[in-house]
C-alpha cells in the first residue's frame, strides 16, 4: 500500500505557525500538559529535549518562556517545516530528519524525547511507537495521542484545506502492553481521545 507523504509543504507550516502564534495568548491543553510532563520528568535539573516532528517549532518558545533549564532541539523530516521554524524562532536549534533516523546514541544525548502529534499523523503509529520505545530514552513525552478500545486504525483527513494526512488511534491495551514490555511507567493527562503521556524508563 502506498501511503500519503504530504507534509513537505511550506504553506501548511506557515498556517500552523499562524495558529500557534494565536495560541500563545491562550495555551491549548496539550501545551500545558507538555510543560507539566517536562517538570515531572526533570524538575529544575538541566536537561536536553529533542522535539521530533517539531513542525513550525512553537515548543522552542514554550521551553524558552517556561523551562529555562531545558536546552531545546527541534527535528522534522520536512525541510519546509524547519525553514519556517528557523525564520520565526532563530537558527541553531533545528535539524532535518525522520524519527526513523534516530538511534540509541540519541538517548544518551537527550534527556527527553518529545513526539507531539507525530504518532497521530502516521499510518503506522503502533510500529513507530515500538521503534521509539526501543531506543532507550529515559523520558518520552507523547502528545495528542488517541487511545481507543477498538483495534488500532487510521483514517484520512484534510489539514488547513491543503493536504491529506492521517489520524491514528492506538488500541489502548496494546499500547500499554508495549509500554510495559519496554519497561516504562506511564503518566497520562487529558482525555483518552487526545492525551499527553509521559513515559519514564524504569530502573
Amino acid at each position: 500500500m502506498k501511503y500519503i507523504n504530504s507534509w513537505k509543504n511550506k504553506e501548511v507550516f506557515e498556517d500552523q505557525l499562524t495558529l500557534n502564534e494565536k495560541e500563545l495568548n491562550d495555551y491549548p491543553p496539550h501545551w500545558k500538559h507538555f510543560l507539566y510532563a517536562v517538570n515531572e520528568a526533570v524538575g529544575s535539573r538541566r536537561a536536553t529535549i529533542l522535539d521530533v516532528g517539531c513542525g513550525a517549532g512553537v515548543y522552542k518558545e514554550l521551553c524558552k518562556t517556561h523551562l529555562p533549564n531545558v536546552q531545546y532541539t527541534g527535528m522534522d523530516y520536512s525541510s519546509e517545516a524547519i525553514e519556517v521554524a528557523q525564520e520565526k524562532w532563530g537558527r541553531g536549534f533545528w535539524k532535518v530528519g525522520s524519527y526513523e533516523s534516530l538511534t540509541s546514541e540519541d538517548s544518551k544525548i537527550y534527556s527527553i524525547l518529545h513526539a507531539g502529534a507525530m504518532l497521530d499523523v502516521l499510518p503506522n503509529g503502533d510500529e513507530a511507537l515500538e521503534f521509539l520505545l526501543s531506543l532507550g530514552f529515559s523520558n518520552i513525552i507523547l502528545g495528542r495521542c488517541k487511545l481507543t478500545e477498538e483495534k488500532s486504525h487510521f483514517s484520512e483527513y484534510q489539514v488547513y484545506n491543503k493536504i491529506q494526512t492521517y489520524a491514528y488511534s492506538h488500541n489502548i491495551q496494546n499500547f500499554f502492553r508495549m509500554v510495559d514490555e519496554a519497561k516504562y511507567s506511564a503518566l497520562l493527562q487529558g482525555e483518552q481521545n487526545s492525551c499527553t503521556i509521559l513515559l519514564q524508563k524504569l530502573q
